[in-house]
């Protein structure tokens, strides 16, 4: 597609379904080395085996520090540095208000979703300020404005906006920029296994197109297009940014009549 990403390695977790895996693809067509990161030690291989010699599939866990530190050596190990890390894993369901969640699950929200991306930032690090490298912390929207029965988990992904502009002040001085990226909805193999489970598909196709101010759901890899923006050079001079990629559904709300 182009060389926007040529010479640099991304290691990507929760990279072998949904959004890492369109990001896995859309940065290696752009140029990148890619580490498939990720506990679905299957899929995780096939999408290896799928983008070639320029990819490598690894078993992750966000929530261990030593699996995570064995993860970057393996990466520059194999590729000989590290450019580039997506904090994409995370734990969405189940979705609970406050007074439905249980400490189990509050404690495991946390655990994947801001422990993880903890964890990703700090070990990786030192390799990203060898190479004045990127972060790229996938949130959402639901850490930007409430969102219904998902209480933990937008206040986890607020948790990763505030972590993303305190590392960027942080990090300035080391040449490593760092940022966010708020989806909304977007078309992956788990919505649209969603979606067979409703009971009236075309009413909630119509409500997943009408969030956003376009008029429509986009796929993964049209978000994920937003994701190689924020890690290639066109943007070198972003940082701390928590990017709304909902198709202006935060900015107003329609009216009909």
């Amino acid at each position: 597609m182009s060389d926007l990403l040529s010479g640099k390695t991304a290691l990507i977790t929760g990279a072998a379904n949904g959004f890492g895996a369109a990001c896995a693809r859309l940065f290696q067509e752009n140029g990148a080395n890619v580490v498939i990161a990720d506990l679905d030690v299957t899929n995780c291989q096939a999408l290896s085996d799928e983008l070639g010699d320029r990819a490598l599939g690894y078993k992750l866990d966000v929530t261990d520090s030593q699996n995570f530190q064995k993860c970057i050596e393996k990466t520059v190990l194999e590729f000989g540095q590290l450019d580039i890390l997506v904090n994409n894993a995370a734990k969405i369901l189940p979705g609970l208000s406050v007074n439905e969640t249980t400490e189990e699950d509050f404690d495991a929200f946390v655990a994947v979703n801001l422990k993880g991306t903890f964890h990703g930032l700090k070990y990786c690090y030192p390799h990203l300020k060898k190479t004045k490298g990127c972060v790229l912390n996938i949130s959402s929207m639901s850490g930007v404005v409430g969102q219904a029965n998902h209480a933990v988990y937008g206040a986890t992904k607020g948790g990763i906006n505030a972590l993303t502009k305190a590392t960027a002040v942080d990090w300035g001085a080391d040449g490593i920029r760092v940022n966010a990226l708020c989806p909304l909805a977007m078309w992956t193999d788990g919505l649209r296994e969603w979606l067979n489970e409703q009971v009236d598909q075309k009413a909630m196709t119509a409500y997943l197109d009408s969030l956003s101010s376009l008029g429509y759901t986009p796929t993964a890899e049209e978000v994920a297009g937003s994701a190689v923006y924020l890690c290639s050079d066109l943007a070198k001079f972003v940082t701390g940014v928590v990017l709304p990629v909902s198709g202006g559904g935060e900015v107003g709300y329609k009216v009909s009549g």
